[in-house]
């Protein structure tokens, strides 16, 4: 009779103590095995990417141009259609091996994409976004199509270029269809952490106010930098490829 207050005692013990700090010690453990498995995805992916990487080039840019002067040669709805479609399908996994966010019309309608978000995540400092924004339309403002397509060819080859690369801060490549998509894409593509430093603007964002552009983003007072370099040539492109790498890369 003596034995069973003491197995009791141990059966307690082990109830209140050994079994509950075994559980979060595997909830723990669970934690660190998730966040491993997530690393080593993170870590195939830019390796896949840097295998995809390619510099600059005059005959991808003339392509690329070519494709979008096309594009933009169509009437609506096809217009926006292949121009979505062209450039989801050249910034995803099979080209540049990029995975690619897509911001879409909430509607049902069978619409093309609003906003394409593709991403070089930095390092230590990946809170911190150098923007790259590409529009691929004219929106309000009379843009001739050459006047979008010679910097959205640019948007393409930079995003090209740093694939894969991994910089201090984070490298996002943002194509919207107009202001309105930029708003969408806002709410949807911009977490509550990110500090966005920097903005380019290229192709039909040169189209867009800065005031109208950080107000989108909900970047006012905020200390953003605006860019609105030129893009069309491979020489301008190459420079612009340079500062962005720079700002990427500040402390």
């Amino acid at each position: 009779m003596s034995e069973k207050p003491a197995n009791y005692r141990r059966v307690i013990f082990w109830a209140l103590f050994v079994l509950p700090f075994g559980t979060i010690a595997l909830g723990a453990l669970s934690f660190v095995f998730y966040f491993n498995k997530q690393e080593q995805a993170l870590q195939r992916s830019i390796r896949y990417a840097a295998g995809l990487r390619r510099d600059l080039n005059e005959a991808d840019l003339k392509h690329q141009e070519q494709v979008m002067l096309e594009a933009l040669a169509k009437a609506e709805p096809d217009r926006s259609k292949a121009l979505a479609a062209f450039l989801e399908s050249t910034l995803g996994p099979e080209n540049m091996g990029y995975t690619v966010r897509e911001v879409t019309d909430r509607s049902g309608l069978d619409k093309p994409a609003l906003a394409l978000e593709v991403e070089a995540t930095g390092g230590k400092k990946a809170q911190d976004v150098v923007l790259v924004l590409g529009g691929w339309l004219p929106g309000l403002a009379t843009l001739d199509n050459s006047t979008i397509a010679k910097p959205m060819a640019a948007f393409l080859g930079l995003a090209h270029s740093f694939a894969g690369e991994s910089k201090v801060r984070s490298l996002r490549f943002v194509a919207v269809q107009d202001l309105k998509a930029l708003k969408a894409y806002y709410l949807e593509g911009v977490g509550f952490r990110d500090r966005i430093q920097q903005l380019v603007l290229l192709g039909g964002a040169e189209a867009m106010s800065d005031a109208d552009v950080l107000a989108a983003l909900h970047l006012e007072n905020r200390g953003t930098v605006l860019l609105r370099p030129k893009a069309g040539s491979l020489a301008e492109a190459e420079a612009l490829r340079k500062q962005v790498s720079d700002l990427a890369e500040r402390l």
